[in-house]
């Protein structure tokens, strides 16, 4: 079997394993909802009676779509309009201490996010 043919045969069986779109947002919805329970868990809530705006920990939100709106297999989640809070929160100001608490659920809901990830890529596809 000369390169060339090699070469096809191999891009075909890796074709057949990158997930299409629908797929992949099926994917990172998955991982989106597991980075969504672990920010809402790790998120600061104040004891202050916030009913007009509500509190950062209830304002978490998940889109189907990246940042301009354009629906391409991208999953969001964070805090939509309230996310300059969470910004003040977590790096800190002059006045306040940082807390960390966006970077720490980040790091702490990989393991579940990926595996979410791929239960729903092997259930989409049967594959490994």
């Amino acid at each position: 079997m000369e390169l060339d043919a090699q070469m096809q045969s191999w891009l075909h069986g890796v074709r057949d394993l990158i997930p299409n779109t629908s797929v992949k947002s099926a994917m990172t919805a998955a991982e989106a909802q597991a980075y969504a329970e672990v920010l809402r868990k790790n998120t600061p809530r104040s004891d202050n009676d916030d009913s007009k705006y509500g509190h950062l920990q209830d304002n978490i939100a998940i889109q189907n779509s990246d940042v301009d709106g354009i629906v391409n297999g991208n999953t969001l989640a964070g805090f939509g309009k309230k996310a300059y809070i969470a910004r003040f929160l977590n790096d800190g100001t002059v006045k306040m201490a940082a807390t960390h608490f966006v970077d720490d659920s980040r790091r702490e809901s990989q393991e579940a996010a990926f595996k979410a990830g791929m239960a729903v890529y092997k259930a989409k596809t049967g594959g490994e």
